[in-house]
């Protein structure tokens, strides 16, 4: 799972309404679009407001889905490539909807905590969305 809540479970879910013919991927971060959510995208410079914790592909506009809120949350995620020690306590951008790039900061979405595992060798780091993106 590309996002994954550390300290937020299905219990903390909330059902939003979708864009149509969207698959969304559990784990994929999401934005809002004319009030509908859609998986956000690198470079977009918009704020993450959810993260969906369900994959499914919506059949009509407004459908509802399944998603996590992301204030206050945790999340172990997954990365472009290996983090490395100068990662960590820094921001990093989302290189698509399901995935950090931890060297990239354009954006600052997301605030690297920790890396997990070996630095310059495993692609997951614990850390939480921003909101008010500083270089948006």
């Amino acid at each position: 799972m590309s996002f994954r809540p550390l300290n937020f479970e299905d219990g903390h879910t909330m059902l939003v309404p979708a864009t149509d013919a969207t698959t969304f991927t559990k784990g994929n971060a999401l934005t809002y679009t004319s009030g509908l959510i859609v998986n956000a995208s690198a470079g977009q410079g918009t704020d993450v407001k959810l993260v969906a914790a369900e994959t499914v592909l919506t059949t009509s506009s407004g459908q509802l889905v399944s998603v996590y809120p992301v204030q206050g949350v945790l999340f172990e995620a997954d990365t472009d490539a290996a983090w490395s020690t100068v990662d960590q306590g820094t921001y990093g951008d989302l290189a698509a909807a399901g995935t950090i790039d931890p060297d990239a900061s354009s954006d600052d979405l997301f605030f690297i905590i920790k890396g997990v595992g070996t630095a310059e060798t495993d692609t997951k780091v614990i850390g939480y969305f921003v909101s008010g993106a500083p270089n948006a």
